[in-house]
């Protein structure tokens, strides 16, 4: 299994809580009281690997959102904040790119990239 980002925090959704409201009006993610910057791990394969997870920063989400297959290969990766996606790559089973698109203008692309310190 090849996690996008291996090097980031991931933690399970049932060890999240939730915070106040953030910018875009979604709940804030906590882990141990504190804002969590990192993956949480949403769902998982029968087998345990990753299924899909989404990137928070600050406790908002802002970052990845991504969907592997069972042997954990990465298939589907969308940049988002918020509820809004920016940028979405697919993959085969083999990890090959099959598309890529910006779903939002460049300007707004590269605000929100630099708003949010996205990589």
């Amino acid at each position: 299994m090849s996690l996008k980002q291996s090097n980031k925090n991931r933690i399970d959704f049932q060890n999240i809580q939730f915070g106040d409201l953030d910018y875009g009006g979604s709940r804030q993610v906590l882990f141990n009281g504190n804002l969590f910057s990192g993956y949480v791990v949403y769902d998982r394969h029968k087998n345990g690997n990753v299924e899909i997870e989404i990137e928070y920063k600050n406790g908002s989400r802002a970052g990845w959102e991504n969907r592997y297959n069972i042997n954990g290969q990465l298939v589907n990766s969308c940049l988002t904040v918020g509820q809004t996606i920016l940028e979405v790559y697919k993959y085969d089973d083999n990890g090959n790119l099959i598309e890529h698109r910006k779903i939002v203008e460049d300007v707004y692309y590269q605000e929100m990239v630099t708003r949010f310190q996205l990589d």
